[in-house]
């Protein structure tokens, strides 16, 4: 499920999720199961909107919780201003991720920042970029850019290479391409 929200009270997204689980696990044990956060997965308002989801229960042990986070004012990815008008700082991100990677951490669970992505039109995009992908690299947290692929077209966060040249994101997601497995050995 790709963020869960405005869910009916019931069933819930927590006993969904439950179910999923079960369900999976009658058949496969050995795979991990992500399990989306609800209210779009936002990684910033993981407490009060997901925090319940700490208590499902995998007899395998193997759940990874996702999150998503965006940097324009209101968290939703469309960038419809400037960086300035967005009123971004260099720590946007890392700070609505810390909530998601708090969270994971006080309760000894493993995570997934499953969207992220800025525009290459300023390069003050590329430094919150930056800081976040390292801020999750130092939390173990692997996560995913969104988005790629020809589809994409014009797209400002798009990081497929326009006439075979690499879009101005990619110098920043190039530095992050791997966990260290020493340091995280999930």
């Amino acid at each position: 499920m790709n963020e869960p929200h405005d869910m009916l009270d019931s069933p819930s997204w927590f006993d969904i999720a439950q179910e999923i689980i079960n369900g999976i696990r009658e058949k496969d044990q050995t795979t991990p199961i992500l399990v989306g956060g609800d209210h779009w997965s936002s990684a910033h308002k993981w407490m009060e909107a997901s925090d319940n989801l700490k208590d499902l229960k995998d007899p395998s042990g193997k759940l990874i919780f996702e999150a998503h986070v965006y940097f324009d004012k209101d968290n939703s990815g469309t960038y419809k201003n400037s960086y300035d008008m967005e009123e971004t700082t260099p720590f946007t991100a890392v700070n609505r991720v810390k909530p998601f990677v708090s969270w994971l951490n006080a309760n000894n669970l493993k995570g997934f920042l499953g969207e992220y992505g800025v525009p290459g039109n300023d390069p003050r995009w590329l430094v919150a970029l930056d800081n976040l992908l390292k801020y999750m690299q130092d939390n173990c947290i692997n996560g995913t850019y969104w988005a790629g692929g020809p589809k994409w077209g014009g797209y400002p966060l798009s990081v497929e290479p326009v006439n075979g040249e690499d879009r101005p994101q990619m110098e920043v997601l190039k530095n992050y391409l791997m966990l260290d497995a020493k340091k995280c050995p999930y």
